[in-house]
């Protein structure tokens, strides 16, 4: 039998006043009106990424807020200062700019720390109240307003320094080192900027030493803007005259050279031994060629009594090219190459002497020289001729001699030289003999971390040819790939130390021993790429033997 529930009238009218009594409007138990504001931000939900001058706030986006603010200030922040109330203090958004997420506060200063705090705002209820990032802070990385320093920007003794434009900056302290920086050593000196450095963004460091690192650190007043460091180049080298040439020149012809050689004569105060250091610009390309009465072109004469050094300038290797070949004929204490492309642009041999001439060095070092159809040096003068030395260093020389001379062709008895030495240097696919020097005075020959492959490369030639002559050769720390041609031919003594031969690189006659033998290998054993002359070595059993640039 199913049970009925009733509800007596008077019971249901209790319960009707009861509930229209809980329902009537206007919530009248005296709520906090003070209490009905716009929700904060949540912390959890506030992030700030600083950059050395920004900071960009990512914030959640608040129900009925209207735009927001936000005070940042290197003096704390908390509740009880009041908006704006440190010295420090920057107020944003007052202006009901900022309305919604992200927003990028600029106009920082790098490594320092700002304290922040925002809320959410509305025309229509009341203010948030402040919410605070964890730790209440944040503080920005380090600025770099440098530009990379370029290899034009270095000389010996400057170095030029570039930034933003118009950035507020006031001076440069230059240290020894960053790490002298970093020990809070004594800056050597303090560079003041000027209203026109600052507004080109530059400055050039000058009274440095060469070859020297520097670190140099920006400052507006006391706050760092960037720091980076730089090396000075090596010293041009020393001579009577040092010029450099200026950018954009791109022929050294007859009328150049005379007028650098009388100034050069009167700041040595002699006009029969004087000398001339001519800077090449980094990255250029030069003709050298004289000129005659008809306009056509001829060898550039180094003057009379006149020593010059060919010098490579700061910067990406600068080329000269010879249309046709140097004139040294007569006394010099030297001529001189460095850190240079040399071009065969129609000369076929670097010098090509017919006149008597009597030469201190003729050197080159640091010098690349491809596809020279014949000589370095060709002496072909019925008249005496002398150097006291032939000097090769830190040169790589491809392609050479496949016009049918040799690399150094000095085979006549008017001819002395002191010696003929090659160090730490690379020779590849050498056409003739490397040396020919029958019938002249030649005391020695030198070799010294030389890597040699495919020299010579013919059947009939010699790697040195003195024949008849007491010419004595010393090979140490010497690599000889492969080659098909003949060894030294002398009545001289032949010294072989820390030397060795690749399997393909012994000469098929005057072959002579050297004194590594182990591993044997073939030149594709030993050389990483010799066909495309990269003669890194594979085993490293071998490093301390060739030229060191191809050391494992």
């Amino acid at each position: 039998m199913k049970k009925h529930t009733y509800i007596t009238a008077g019971a249901f009218m209790l319960l009707a006043s009861f509930l229209g009594t809980a329902c009537t409007d206007g919530n009248d138990w005296n709520t906090d009106k003070s209490y009905d504001r716009l929700f904060s931000v949540t912390s959890a939900n506030l992030s700030i990424t600083a950059q050395s001058t920004s900071a960009e706030i990512t914030w959640n986006a608040i129900p009925e807020a209207e735009y927001y603010i936000m005070e940042y200030s290197t003096d704390s922040l908390y509740d009880d200062i009041e908006m704006g109330g440190t010295s420090h203090s920057v107020v944003l958004g007052e202006d009901k700019s900022i309305v919604e997420s992200p927003y990028t506060i600029t106009g920082l200063q790098g490594e320092t720390k700002y304290f922040f705090r925002m809320k959410s705002m509305s025309d229509h209820k009341k203010e948030s109240r402040w919410t605070y990032i964890d730790d209440y802070a944040f503080e920005t990385p380090g600025e770099q307003i440098f530009n990379s320093v370029a290899t034009a920007d270095l000389t010996e003794s400057t170095v030029r320094l570039t930034w933003q434009a118009e950035a507020e900056v006031t001076h440069i302290d230059i240290y020894a080192s960053e790490e002298a920086f970093e020990a809070g050593e004594s800056a050597l000196q303090t560079y003041t900027i000027t209203a026109d450095n600052m507004a080109a963004g530059e400055c050039t460091i000058s009274g440095l030493e060469a070859q020297t690192e520097y670190w140099f650190v920006i400052y507006n007043g006391t706050t760092k803007r960037g720091e980076i460091g730089a090396t000075t180049t090596p010293p041009m080298p020393d001579a009577d005259i040092k010029i450099s040439l200026e950018e954009g020149i791109t022929l050294i012809d007859q009328t150049l050279i005379d007028d650098l050689a009388a100034q050069a004569q009167a700041a040595a105060g002699s006009v029969s031994d004087y000398s001339l250091t001519l800077g090449i610009p980094g990255g250029a390309v030069i003709d050298v060629y004289g000129v005659d009465e008809s306009g056509e072109q001829t060898t550039l004469a180094i003057p009379e009594g006149m020593s010059i050094t060919f010098f490579a300038l700061p910067g990406e290797r600068p080329t000269i090219n010879f249309p046709k070949s140097l004139e040294i004929g007569g006394t010099h204490s030297y001529i001189r190459f460095e850190g240079l492309t040399i071009a065969d642009n129609g000369c076929q041999y670097l010098i090509n002497e017919g006149n008597g001439a009597s030469i201190g060095d003729f050197t080159l070092t640091n010098c690349m020289i491809d596809n020279m159809n014949r000589s370095i040096v060709r002496l072909q003068a019925s008249d005496a001729i002398t150097f006291d030395e032939i000097n090769i260093d830190n040169c790589m020389v491809t392609n050479i001699g496949s016009g049918g001379y040799a690399v150094f062709r000095v085979d006549n008895a008017a001819y002395t030289i002191g010696a003929i030495n090659v160090t730490h240097s690379t020779f590849s696919n050498v056409g003739h003999n490397f040396i020919q020097a029958g019938k002249c005075a030649l005391a020695e020959v030198n070799f010294n971390g030389v890597t040699f492959y495919n020299t010579p490369n013919d059947a009939s030639r010699y790697l040195v040819d003195a024949n008849g002559n007491n010419t004595n050769v010393n090979v140490e720390n010497t690599l000889f790939g492969l080659t098909p041609g003949r060894g030294i031919r002398t009545k001289g003594t032949i010294n072989v130390i820390n030397s060795f031969k690749t399997t393909d690189g012994v000469f098929s006659s005057q072959d002579f021993d050297v004194d590594v033998t182990s591993p044997e290998a073939s030149s594709a054993e030993v050389f990483a790429d010799p066909a495309n002359n990269d003669f890194t070595l594979l085993l490293k059993g071998l490093n301390g033997i060739g030229d060191p640039r191809w050391y494992e």
